[in-house]
């Protein structure tokens, strides 16, 4: 990505984050003993913005790239040559393409079955190289999921239409 573009990117994730926690001021935060609904998404919001704020004085800190560079990346035209220049670029898009495919999996074959897959489809996308690092770590992550929420806080997730 050129400078431009993280800037952007860094100012779009701190002004969502700030978004969320004015969304958030909606729930009350409760005591520390025990608090409510609004402390988690407080967290989370505080966060990203403070992760994106970061990400965003590194890049202002990055040099700037030659912009005959840039005008020489812009000149393709097809689609292939687009996506092996930016390959980078792709995957982003095709995390957020296996995501929605994932939420959308949910109602179907149930919450244990598409965060497996879920967890090693992205595993691999993010360029793990072999197969059993992603299965353990999906595997992991379910169990983990299970006891923490079923067994542990008796709550349920959603079995699927299919099971």
């Amino acid at each position: 990505m050129t400078i431009r573009k993280e800037i952007a990117s860094s100012l779009v994730l701190i002004l969502f984050g700030v978004v969320f926690l004015l969304y958030d001021l909606k729930y009350p935060l409760d005591q520390w003993a025990n608090p409510g609904p609004g402390v988690f998404p407080l967290m989370v919001g505080a966060l990203l913005v403070i992760l994106a704020a970061w990400q965003l004085t590194q890049d202002v800190r990055k040099p700037k790239p030659e912009e005959a560079k840039e005008s020489h990346e812009r000149t393709g035209s097809s689609i292939r040559e687009f996506l092996q220049r930016n390959k980078g670029e792709v995957k982003p898009i095709l995390m957020m393409g296996v995501f929605i495919v994932y939420l959308l999996m949910v109602k179907w074959v149930g919450f244990f079955i598409s965060n497996f897959l879920f967890a090693i489809i992205s595993s691999k996308l993010i360029g793990a190289r072999d197969w059993g690092g992603p299965i353990a770590l999906s595997a992991g992550v379910s169990l983990f999921c299970y006891f923490l929420f079923e067994v542990w806080l008796k709550l349920s997730f959603p079995r699927g239409v299919l099971f």
